[in-house]
């Protein structure tokens, strides 16, 4: 017992030093999440509104269809060409959008973070009396 009771009046707990540096970890650890995740967020987002778009393409031109998806990509800070995006409607009763492109995050510039990224969405057309 009174060797016990001394090892626990020895163990004073972290230092000023180790709280500090332990902060600092935490802090690099979740900058970096939010960048890893900030890219997949984007993904989903963009992904969402191509469902979206895929339920009502049938009625608008290619075009239309293009200049909107592109737009909502440049809000989420996605460079997308109209040469990434396909558009088919060479499937019987369904219509198609395919995007492929590339985002990316720099982690304090040591470290980027890249992945290239598919949408294949494709929906029946639905014409409703």
């Amino acid at each position: 017992m009174v060797l016990l009771q001394g090892w626990i009046a020895m163990s004073k707990g972290l230092s000023g030093f180790g709280v500090i540096f332990l902060i600092i970890v935490f802090l690099i650890v979740g900058y970096t999440g939010y960048q890893v995740g900030r890219v997949h967020f984007n993904h989903g987002s963009l992904s969402e509104k191509v469902e979206n778009t895929v339920r009502i393409g049938p009625v608008q031109n290619d075009d239309m269809i293009r200049e909107e998806l592109r737009k909502v990509a440049e809000e989420l800070s996605i460079i997308l060409s109209p040469e990434n995006i396909w558009i088919d409607r060479s499937i019987p009763d369904s219509f198609g959008i395919y995007i492929e492109y590339e985002d990316s995050s720099s982690i304090f510039g040591i470290f980027t973070y890249n992945r290239k990224f598919v949408i294949d969405k494709v929906a029946p057309i639905q014409i409703n009396y």
